[in-house]
């Protein structure tokens, strides 16, 4: 069932909705909570029925911000949760309920305390009455940490076993949810995390319906509401035929959406933030490497922030050619290594440049093949030179991709990408394949529908906007050294609210939750990365 589908069935009756409003899992982020109380009003102003279900601390009292159950961080993150809330117009559609109501205290969760595991293999196994948490809880903790591959020892399971209590009692809240108001349809904001994987593991179970939001961007830069129907957000299968039916359906010209798609590669090469941070600012325009030989078949690889898609599901696991990039670039380096008639150049994604882990150190190792350059992520060589003068591009997923594809490149794909099934790239299933892709000098480069299909699903103004909040786009300021990245939201018809919005964010995220994002940082040895 997609969007129309759903839109079509509730305008033929009264529906019931649950919304979950996102956990402390992303505390001090309003777009998340804003969207999500936005389509909560419109929904109730179209006559439906909807239960919202917020986080009060008590029983929940570990998440994403707060993972050492700090009461000041908890009290802040309930005061700016219910500013939010009460900028909600009364209606007698919507009821609120806080998630204690459907946690029994008798339950006895004492299993996690000393629950055993020994690597991430073990951890993406985990669940808990059908919900996959071990993926839930990994999420939350790459995202904080970044430590790709952390060293499983009894340091790291104190640490750890409290998120996946989290992410149990999560469950526990959307059984008895489900039990108790019987909802037609439950939302949540984005599918991954400890707050939201449980609800929608447990939907699918129950042959429930569900819709997971997610932030989309306009052309202004703006943060739309994007809606998931019965999937997850990174679904590749539901987001390419999301990119398929947005370009097909849209009532504009045909030169205008490639107008539109276009602007997209304009504006990420001029440094302006485009549906994404910019990664390019200390970059210099045209900046090739000084050992930059056009003799020579040039081929670029583009690596990206692994930790950002490791903890997304089976689907990106299984479509990797390669267990992690690095055995990837060292398999291909390793191949090649006497073949001096190719270069490689290996970007290191900007992303990556304050990351301590093996994962990205050990790529610089790579610079003793003679036929290898490794450009590092603060390096102020230019990635739209190296893309420009390429003669083939390697990526393994990034965005770099598409763009290269725009750019009339020939692109090799060896991961998991939105861009996947857009025969934007050749698809190496197989080392051998991919020796092959390497070799062809004449490899021609796809068309470029599939990128602009891309290109105008990343930023359009076509998804719904939020009304009862404005204004909604990313700044980033600096307060005492420490760099903050900010939504600037205000209530629609009250201009004073914005201020109000912003310092939550900035007390949030810099006096109340700073102290409180320690983790364990020991990873595996290098050794133990090649197996």
């Amino acid at each position: 069932m997609n969007v129309r589908d759903i839109n079509e069935q509730v305008k033929n009756r009264n529906m019931h909705y649950t919304l979950f409003i996102p956990f402390r899992n992303v505390c001090f982020v309003p777009d998340q909570y804003c969207a999500l109380l936005d389509k909560a009003h419109t929904l109730a102003q179209e006559g439906h029925l909807v239960d919202i279900i917020y986080c009060d601390g008590k029983i929940l009292n570990t998440c994403f911000y707060n993972l050492h159950q700090n009461k000041r961080v908890c009290k802040g993150c309930k005061r700016f949760s219910e500013y939010l809330i009460r900028q909600l117009p009364v209606s007698p559609n919507i009821h609120f309920h806080t998630t204690d109501e459907f946690i029994s205290p008798d339950i006895d969760f004492s299993a996690f305390k000393s629950l055993q595991y020994h690597s991430i293999k073990d951890i993406k196994k985990l669940e808990y009455k059908h919900a996959k948490i071990g993926y839930a809880a990994l999420s939350d903790y790459l995202s904080q940490s970044r430590n790709l591959f952390p060293c499983i020892d009894d340091d790291f399971r104190a640490f750890f076993n409290p998120v996946l209590l989290a992410a149990a009692k999560v469950t526990e809240c959307a059984l008895g949810v489900i039990s108790q108001l019987k909802p037609d349809i439950i939302g949540v904001f984005n599918s991954r995390t400890v707050y939201s994987r449980p609800v929608v593991d447990l939907c699918k179970h129950n042959h429930i319906q569900f819709i997971a939001f997610e932030a989309g961007f306009d052309t202004n830069n703006t943060i739309l509401r994007k809606e998931f129907i019965n999937s997850e957000v990174h679904d590749i299968y539901t987001n390419t035929k999301m990119i398929n039916d947005l370009w097909d359906s849209s009532k504009l010209p045909l030169e205008d959406k490639i107008k539109t798609a276009s602007n997209f590669f304009v504006r990420k090469r001029g440094n302006i933030a485009s549906a994404d941070k910019v990664y390019t600012g200390n970059q210099i325009n045209g900046l090739l490497p000084e050992n930059w030989d056009k003799t020579k078949h040039n081929i670029v690889i583009f690596n990206s922030s692994e930790d950002e898609i490791a903890s997304l599901g089976e689907e990106y696991d299984q479509m990797n050619l390669f267990p992690s990039q690095y055995q990837g670039v060292k398999y291909i380096f390793n191949q090649f290594k006497d073949n001096q008639d190719i270069h490689f150049y290996l970007r290191i994604h900007p992303n990556l440049k304050d990351i301590p882990y093996a994962y990205h150190k050990k790529l610089y190792d790579f610079n003793i093949f003679k036929n290898v350059t490794i450009i590092p992520g603060d390096s102020p060589i230019s990635t739209y030179a190296l893309m420009d003068h390429a003669d083939k591009i390697i990526t393994f997923g990034s965005s770099t991709g598409s763009e290269a594809n725009f750019a009339g490149k020939p692109v090799i794909l060896l991961g998991c990408s939105l861009y996947r099934f857009l025969d934007v790239a050749y698809i190496a299933n197989s080392t051998e394949e991919l020796n092959k892709l390497i070799l062809d000098f004449d490899l021609p480069a796809k068309d470029k529908l599939g990128a602009l299909k891309w290109a105008y699903y990343a930023m359009n103004d076509e998804f719904e906007r939020i009304k009862l909040f404005s204004d909604h786009r990313k700044k980033r300021l600096n307060i005492f050294n420490n760099s903050l990245t900010l939504t600037k939201t205000k209530v629609t018809g009250k201009w004073w609210s914005q201020y109000i919005i912003l310092l939550y964010e900035i007390l949030g995220k810099y006096a109340w939750m700073k102290s409180d994002l320690s983790f364990p940082t020991k990873e595996q040895a290098i050794e133990e990365l090649e197996m």
